[in-house]
């Protein structure tokens, strides 16, 4: 019986939840020198921004 390997799903953006009380968020695509320039977004009315670079979405959680 042979094993499956999963792979991971690269057209899937990675999502990141932050905290409710967070009004911004940086990116910097991770992965070090294989990353992106470090740029940063406002929440500030939103529950959810996409990075431009890397389309990873950081979803702020709703408020208690």
């Amino acid at each position: 019986m042979s094993k499956k390997s999963v792979k991971p799903d690269y057209k899937k953006p990675e999502t990141i939840t932050v905290s409710a009380d967070n009004d911004s968020v940086s990116c910097d695509g991770g992965g070090g020198a294989l990353g992106h320039p470090l740029v940063y977004y406002t929440l500030k009315g939103l529950s959810s921004v996409e990075c431009g670079y890397c389309d990873r979405v950081f979803v702020k959680k709703p408020a208690k």
